[in-house]
């Protein structure tokens, strides 16, 4: 018995050493490094993506060559150009960390031509606009806010379930801009008011914005961008640092050639004091949109008189 004691002893230190031995050879041979760029098709348009683009947790879901009807960017904009966004490994408060980070969704909505999508923003835009009536100009887009607003202005009443407000940027008969925003009445973090609120323990979060446009060379393409409301002043220059982002990823043979956007018109609707334009209806899958002027909502009585 003892000398088979012995036997299982030395069999055993034989296999850690040959396992030590394996890994190490393994630790020494380099691994394959990750590819730098992926040549994709994004909704049947060719792109080359840098992986520092794509969030760490879902970099498993995007290879070579795949075709995929979705992309999500993470992005910096502090300077021109936008750069990558690598989020940091600390406790640091959301409101500083995510300061000025964008995130660019790459959605695949059936669009082949400039019609196509302008309906379709004028189709989405619809969606949102009942029980809302205008509120002014606000950093050149038409303000909408919900018929709550009673409610609103009873702070005991703040919730996450808010309505949001909705800002639309129309350009003649078309809606070009749709971005929805938590209410004003939630204050930024770390304000006056954001610690007053707190102090009678209500709700208090990091206001956000959903931007969503479209890229005229990117087919079948609607692009969702998402930032703090704080960056809303700025939304025009949002909308061109990602079109340039996205331009910069040098597309592959074969794909559509960028087309510069002409000078965008100033909106039609400057004040209060417009006359009602003849209701225009298309169809948009299926559903019956009516492409006149947004503007003439302006002309609806507020309810709070």
């Amino acid at each position: 018995m003892a000398k088979l004691a012995v036997g299982k002893r030395r069999w055993r230190r034989r296999m850690v050493f040959v396992s030590l031995c394996l890994l190490l050879a393994w630790c020494a041979v380099p691994g394959e490094k990750p590819p730098e760029l992926l040549g994709m098709r994004i909704h049947g348009n060719p792109m080359i993506v840098p992986v520092s683009y794509i969030p760490r947790y879902e970099r498993g879901w995007y290879r070579q060559g795949l075709e995929t009807k979705g992309l999500h960017i993470s992005a910096q904009w502090t300077d021109r150009p936008m750069q990558p966004f690598v989020a940091p490994e600390n406790n640091t408060p959301v409101w500083f960390t995510y300061h000025d980070h964008y995130g660019i969704l790459l959605r695949n909505i059936p669009n082949e031509s400039f019609a196509e999508r302008h309906r379709l923003a004028t189709f989405f835009a619809s969606i949102k606009l009942p029980n809302r009536y205008a509120d002014g100009w606000r950093h050149g887009l038409l303000k909408l806010v919900h018929q709550d607003m009673a409610q609103r202005q009873q702070e005991d009443s703040i919730s996450a379930f808010t309505e949001r407000d909705l800002y639309l940027y129309p350009s003649r008969e078309h809606i070009e801009t749709v971005i929805s925003c938590d209410a004003d009445f939630f204050p930024n973090p770390y304000t006056e008011r954001a610690y007053a609120l707190q102090k009678r323990g209500k709700f208090v979060i990091n206001p956000m914005c959903s931007h969503d446009m479209f890229m005229h060379d990117l087919k079948n393409t609607q692009i969702e961008i998402s930032y703090f409301r704080v960056h809303l002043p700025h939304w025009r220059e949002i909308e061109e640092e990602v079109r340039a982002l996205l331009q910069s990823f040098k597309p592959l043979p074969g794909s559509l050639h960028y087309e510069q956007e002409q000078d965008k018109p100033p909106p039609v609707c400057r004040s209060h004091a417009l006359t009602a334009a003849p209701a225009a209806k298309e169809e948009v899958d299926g559903n019956p949109v009516d492409i006149a002027p947004f503007c003439t909502i302006l002309n609806a009585k507020s309810p709070l008189g």
